[in-house]
């Protein structure tokens, strides 16, 4: 009996000590604060994202193709800082896409339009070919890290979407252009 005892004692014991232990441990690993996110310096003006935050496929405007949020419509939240930085965004009509300090590649996806995580990055072609001509922004094509602030990251992507992503426009690129900022803790 004593055994017993013993066990409920020590389950009463571990059931009211767990909550606090998940909380104390949910607060200090969750080092995830708000970013903000603005137009991109340059938004693929040939496609008329210009002045506009914009994700998404295809060469125009719609709920399964590309989405031009407001600023308020983005969530971003950004995790770590510095080198170990990275950013997840989240827009209108499903789009989910993930940022890794200092790198080129997106991972992108969108449930609702039942397109799984692909890594998006701009060509070194089209990064190259851009370059050589006359531009009105200072920031490159591609994703663009710490300029003008640490912390920062320019994204003017536009790639090939993979063949299993069924778009529904005779143009199948992906499309990215935004700024975001996430201040420092």
């Amino acid at each position: 009996m004593s055994n017993r005892s013993n066990a409920f004692a020590g389950l009463a014991l571990i059931a009211m000590i767990a909550p606090t232990l998940a909380a104390c441990s949910a607060s200090s690993g969750d080092d995830s604060r708000p970013g903000t996110v603005t137009p991109a310096a340059s938004a693929g003006g040939a496609d008329g994202w210009d002045g506009n935050i914009a994700i998404g496929v295809g060469n125009r405007k719609g709920v399964d193709l590309v989405t031009l949020p407001t600023p308020d419509q983005v969530d971003v939240q950004c995790h770590g800082e510095g080198d170990n930085l990275t950013i997840d965004v989240t827009a209108p009509n499903g789009w989910h896409a993930t940022l890794t300090h200092a790198s080129q590649t997106i991972t992108v996806e969108n449930e609702t339009l039942d397109y799984p995580a692909h890594d998006f990055a701009e060509s070194q072609r089209a990064i190259d070919a851009v370059n050589n001509v006359s531009r009105k922004s200072e920031l490159p094509i591609g994703v663009t890290w710490d300029q003008p602030a640490f912390g920062d990251v320019e994204i003017q992507v536009d790639d090939v979407t993979p063949p299993h992503w069924m778009v529904n426009s005779p143009y199948e690129d992906f499309d990215m252009y935004m700024h975001i900022s996430c201040s420092a803790k």
